[in-house]
């Protein structure tokens, strides 16, 4: 029989996934604004990696890295409507579905950009052995 605090930690584990897989739609989103030029504060590019590394470690509650995650969203929505391309409803639909009860993993993952943040954020397989 498990107890409470195992369901506990699933559950926190469920959620830091779907923070690395919001993590992976912010860092695309990052290489979409640099790409077209939209600068972000480094702020926000401190954000980000101090994000990947409390997500990869599993040390942070989902909390701590919910907050500098919507954090950065708020800087990154600010940065790209404030751009000739706006492409702010793509991302944050992209964002609303990695965060879904029933989020498609699969589906997100085949968005090449996203992908690559997504291996790139310490949540793939422990390679410790090879």
């Amino acid at each position: 029989m498990e107890t409470p605090l195992s369901d506990q930690v699933r559950v926190e584990v469920g959620v830091l996934r779907k923070m690395g897989l919001r993590w992976a739609v912010l860092a695309a989103w990052r290489e979409d604004l640099r790409n077209r030029g939209v600068r972000l504060g480094e702020d926000a590019v401190a954000i980000l990696e101090k994000s990947r590394v409390k997500i990869s470690s599993g040390c942070f509650s989902t909390c701590d890295v919910g907050c500098d995650l919507s954090h950065l969203e708020g800087l990154m929505v600010s940065a790209d409507a404030s751009s000739p391309t706006n492409s702010v409803d793509y991302w944050v639909d992209l964002l609303g579905r990695c965060m879904a009860e029933d989020v498609d993993v699969k589906a997100l993952l085949q968005i090449p950009a996203i992908q690559v943040h997504f291996a790139g954020c310490g949540l793939g397989p422990c390679h410790c052995d090879e």
